[in-house]
């Protein structure tokens, strides 16, 4: 009797980056806990900030994580230099300064700007934000009082401290 093989293919991913297993997408910045479960940065600080375990097998994350991340890939220059029209980046103010959002936010923030949209909703470390383009803030859902400035300018008209909360 002959059996049939189905040959069961993995589907192919755009990027060799991990999938986060918190926003479901490719890792943007991939940081390994030290359980060794990988998740994008910004989805860790979301979650460590909360409650301080991993989100899959609630290992504690140590202190210092958010500081000191481990990172899989460690952002390069580029990732500061990537831009839009005329070299045009979109930018957060920190406490000391200015930080560029991650690839991802960025491309959602551009088309939605592109689109004239005054407003409209971005998901940041977990939490959802307003980003506000006829004021130029962003600030959580719920929050508008906390809000912080941001800006599409070129590098060259700021000093930027580094990407999506990762220092230079």
């Amino acid at each position: 009797m002959a059996e049939a093989v189905a040959k069961v293919e993995e589907p192919s991913t755009p990027s060799d980056k991990p999938e986060c297993a918190v926003c479901l997408q490719p890792c943007v910045h991939p940081a390994q806990l030290p359980c060794g479960h990988i998740f994008c940065y910004l989805c860790v600080k979301g979650f460590a900030n909360q409650n301080k375990r991993c989100a899959m097998c609630r290992q504690e994350i140590p202190v210092d994580f958010i500081e000191q991340p481990r990172l899989l890939q460690t952002p390069q220059p580029q990732d500061l230099a990537e831009a839009f029209d005329g070299g045009y980046q979109w930018f957060y103010e920190g406490r000391n300064g200015w930080w560029k959002y991650d690839e991802r936010s960025t491309e959602e923030i551009e088309d939605a700007f592109k689109l004239q949209l005054p407003r409209f909703d971005l998901i940041i470390c977990g939490h959802l934000y307003v980003i506000d383009f006829q004021n130029l803030y962003q600030y959580p859902k719920g929050h508008p009082s906390r809000k912080r400035s941001i800006r599409r300018d070129t590098n060259r008209n700021l000093v930027v401290k580094g990407v999506a909360g990762l220092s230079k």
